[in-house]
């Protein structure tokens, strides 16, 4: 994954950095699609070739670009997330969450949806490894949030419990919200407060119904 010719001077890091906000801004407003070096340039303030004397190529660019977003999400969400989802019972806090996963689909899916059609195509092994270990801690940071009510959960494996509740209602919240052609949008569609009011109660029954082995 080393496509990035390092900037050594604070002149050129700041430049990168520039880069870089310019290519996430585009792919936020327009998709991997409007991601064009020309416009990148023309919203970083320089000319294409400038670019280049940066990233070996246009893929180099964009990993660089999703890295950088992905790992300042995470960090923001470190910072930020239990005041956001923890709530006074597990019920509280799944539908916290919910809320929260619902938004965070809802304000950037031209950027989501980039980044899932960029990661499916890319051969960057390097690459897609650092994505998906950054988006991993985003649910690891929820687990050990979530393990606060550890006392309601019912399951003989809490963590594990967790991670798979957490990933299901992730993966439908993402379908929701990315993919209008879904199912959740065949008539009769489901509204997203039914949609956050379900998947909510689903959490939560899951973790605390008791079952064999339980």
């Amino acid at each position: 994954m080393k496509s990035i010719r390092e900037p050594l001077q604070d002149r050129s890091r700041a430049t990168v950095e520039r880069l870089l906000n310019a290519t996430i801004s585009l792919l936020d407003e327009e998709g991997l699609d409007g991601a064009l070096i020309p416009r990148i340039a023309e919203a970083a303030g320089m000319a294409p070739a400038n670019v280049y004397r940066r990233f070996v190529d246009k893929n180099a660019l964009l990993r660089a670009a999703f890295l950088h977003a992905l790992m300042r999400s995470e960090q923001h969400n470190r910072e930020t997330m239990a005041a956001q989802v923890l709530g006074e019972s597990l019920m509280a806090s799944a539908e916290r969450l919910m809320d929260l996963l619902l938004a965070q689909y809802q304000r950037h899916p031209r950027f989501l949806r980039a980044l899932s059609r960029f990661i499916d195509g890319d051969c960057d092994e390097g690459f897609i490894a650092a994505a998906r270990s950054s988006i991993a801690a985003n649910v690891d940071l929820l687990v050990d949030i979530l393990l606060a009510h550890r006392h309601e959960i019912r399951h003989e494996l809490p963590e594990r419990a967790l991670r798979f509740a957490i990933l299901s209602a992730s993966c439908s919240i993402e379908t929701y919200a990315l993919d209008p052609s879904s199912i959740w949008h065949v008539e009769p569609s489901v509204t997203a407060d039914e949609l956050i009011a379900n998947l909510g109660q689903g959490f939560v029954g899951y973790l605390v119904a008791p079952g064999p082995g339980r």
